[in-house]
């Protein structure tokens, strides 16, 4: 199932986003869309698949299909176009490769913004807009996102410059002054099992246990669904039976300590933080967590999801043996909970 994995410039589609796109629409009919927009929410919201979407509904206005919504045909020459990465009125500024260090480098710098902003003042190729692409303007330096704001102090007419975040408050005030901002809040457990089950990337039974644990998050479901998500979504589950004594730690051990593990082992680090998550705030409210945990204490779990995040990442910062890490996070995950 790796298919379902579409790049969001390759994707057509997009669940849960209609008043968003709806509202969108309504604005380019309008001729009132503002010049810059935040688009904010987790990883795996749809924060690119949106963009790029935009994107495509900006460079090629002709070509939708709908009033309401921002559907472009991918027979359409700008979809073809940003699909292959080659459309000239469209900048993606994101962080460098490094071909020394074969990685990413941890920030966008003010070279690339700078490439941006030479690039929203040029004559258009085919005569309408430019857009801009931030992906994600949370790896701003300092010096790049003061370059932004000339963009965005002095935006050239027909240019759009969208702002991808998972963290809008921490951009500096004045880049958030000087945009307007999409939230992508959480789509519902049954439409995304819904979605996962009708485009086959998932079982039904399957979907509903990914649907479950995407917090709402489509491409974090995607992500669930094309891997070994529903298979490290049960160890999490087997996982967090520690508190309780009835883990099967060797059984875990095993699954996670082999060849080509790595993606299974971030699942289940993310699931046992996010269900700890879930069970803080459900406590918090007096409700029946999902998870049974021996202490019913909001600010063990609290304690607990920090602990267990910190210990992991040092973990993986260290290349510690991760037989020896499941068994320290274990361990610590026990002492806490134990505390009523």
């Amino acid at each position: 199932m790796e298919d379902i994995l579409i790049s969001p410039h390759e994707r057509a589609d997009q669940i849960g986003r209609e008043s968003v796109e709806a509202s969108l629409r309504a604005s380019m009919e309008s001729g009132v869309l503002s010049h810059g927009w935040i688009i904010a929410g987790p990883k795996g919201a749809g924060k690119a698949t949106l963009a790029y979407r935009i994107a495509r509904a900006m460079l090629a206005p002709d070509s939708m299909t709908s009033s309401d919504n921002l559907d472009v045909p991918t027979q359409a020459q700008a979809f073809k176009l940003i699909a292959a990465g080659a459309h000239p009125d469209l900048f993606v500024a994101e962080r460098a490769w490094n071909d020394k260090t074969s990685k990413f480098q941890s920030e966008i710098t003010v070279e690339t913004i700078r490439a941006l902003t030479s690039f929203m003042n040029r004559t258009p190729a085919f005569g309408g807009y430019r857009v801009a692409i931030i992906d994600i303007a949370d790896d701003l330096n300092r010096n790049a996102a003061n370059a932004l704001l000339k963009a965005l102090e002095e935006p050239p007419e027909n240019a759009l410059l969208l702002l991808l975040s998972e963290a809008p408050g921490r951009l500096i005030a004045t880049i958030r002054s000087r945009c307007r901002r999409i939230d992508l809040r959480s789509v519902g457990d049954e439409k995304i099992m819904n979605w996962l089950v009708e485009t086959a990337a998932a079982s039904p039974k399957d979907a509903k246990k990914i649907a479950a644990n995407a917090g709402g998050r489509p491409g974090y479901a995607l992500r669930l669904a094309a891997g070994e998500g529903a298979e490290a979504i049960a160890l999490a589950e087997e996982f967090l039976r520690v508190a309780n004594g009835k883990a099967d730690m060797a059984k875990i051990t095993r699954a996670l300590t082999g060849k080509n593990t790595d993606e299974k082992w971030a699942i289940f680090r993310g699931v046992i933080t996010e269900k700890l998550t879930q069970a803080a705030r459900a406590l918090a409210r007096n409700e029946t967590p999902e998870i049974s945990l021996k202490s019913g204490n909001p600010a063990a779990l609290v304690s607990a999801w920090e602990g267990l995040s910190t210990l992991a990442a040092r973990g993986e910062a260290l290349n510690l043996d991760r037989a020896q890490l499941i068994s320290a996070m274990a361990h610590d995950l026990r002492a806490e909970l134990s505390v009523a």
